[in-house]
């Protein structure tokens, strides 16, 4: 018997049974995992402040970085609520090295809108476990008023 004529046939054998499917697979194709992976990569969990009250923001964010002391505070002052009718009242957080500026109605206490600042959108979207198909809000990029091509930040408002 010639080893040459064996050795062709255990070869063949040898490198399929490297090839059995036994290594692990990289990609993983199971949605509830991506949710998962993106929400661990997420630094604030911005679907979960959709559609609350600032009382309910604050809450969740802590309080704002206004004082009681500045002209444009935590609240409006009567006289400031007089000419605003409490519209539009702004208040901001930092969070996990993220701002939020948290627009609301300071008389109905309902959230109009939230705002990310930074100027990578994907970076944003990431760290604020954000998708721009979610049927729950609305994200609209903020224009740099100097340039065209660059942003100061996502806007996110509630669709209901």
């Amino acid at each position: 018997m010639r080893p040459c004529y064996y050795l062709s046939p255990l070869m063949l054998l040898a490198g399929l049974g490297a090839c059995t499917g036994t290594q692990t697979k990289t990609e993983n194709n199971n949605p509830n995992s991506t949710r998962t992976e993106s929400t661990r990569a997420a630094t604030l969990d911005v679907p979960l402040l959709i559609g609350h009250t600032i009382d309910q923001v604050r809450r969740s964010l802590g309080p704002p970085k206004e004082t009681k002391d500045q002209e444009v505070g935590i609240e409006p002052t009567s006289e400031q609520m007089q000419k605003t009718n409490g519209e539009d009242w702004v208040n901001t957080f930092e969070r996990n090295g993220l701002t939020i500026v948290v627009t609301f109605n300071a008389r109905t206490r309902k959230v109009r809108d939230l705002v990310l600042i930074g100027s990578d959108e994907d970076q944003l979207l990431r760290a604020g476990n954000l998708s721009l198909t979610d049927p729950d809000y609305i994200i609209l990029p903020v224009a740099h008023p100097e340039s065209s091509q660059a942003i100061l930040g996502v806007r996110i408002v509630a669709r209901k």
